[in-house]
């Protein structure tokens, strides 16, 4: 599934924070320094920038679950193409 244009409707600083931890591999606390942020301000950042992720996805995709709750499927809700 491609996360890039969902990713992008999420605002900037929430952006940032899940670019450098769940894309770029960092730490929570080595991203707060890197953004001068504490690290509960990081992790607030990224556990919103999750939920808005996650809320677009919903939005925007249909996704299919197997018996044992794994994606089986996604497509747009549109029927435009793979989510």
């Amino acid at each position: 599934m491609c996360l890039t244009p969902l990713l992008a409707m999420v605002p900037d600083s929430y952006r940032s924070a899940l670019e450098l931890t769940d894309l770029g591999g960092l730490t929570q606390d080595q991203a707060a320094a890197q953004l001068g942020l504490s690290s509960s301000g990081m992790k607030s950042r990224v556990q919103r920038g999750r939920r808005m992720l996650r809320d677009g996805v919903g939005k925007w995709c249909r996704i299919e679950l197997d018996a044992r709750g794994a994606r089986a499927d996604a497509t747009t809700r549109d029927d435009s193409g793979a989510c």
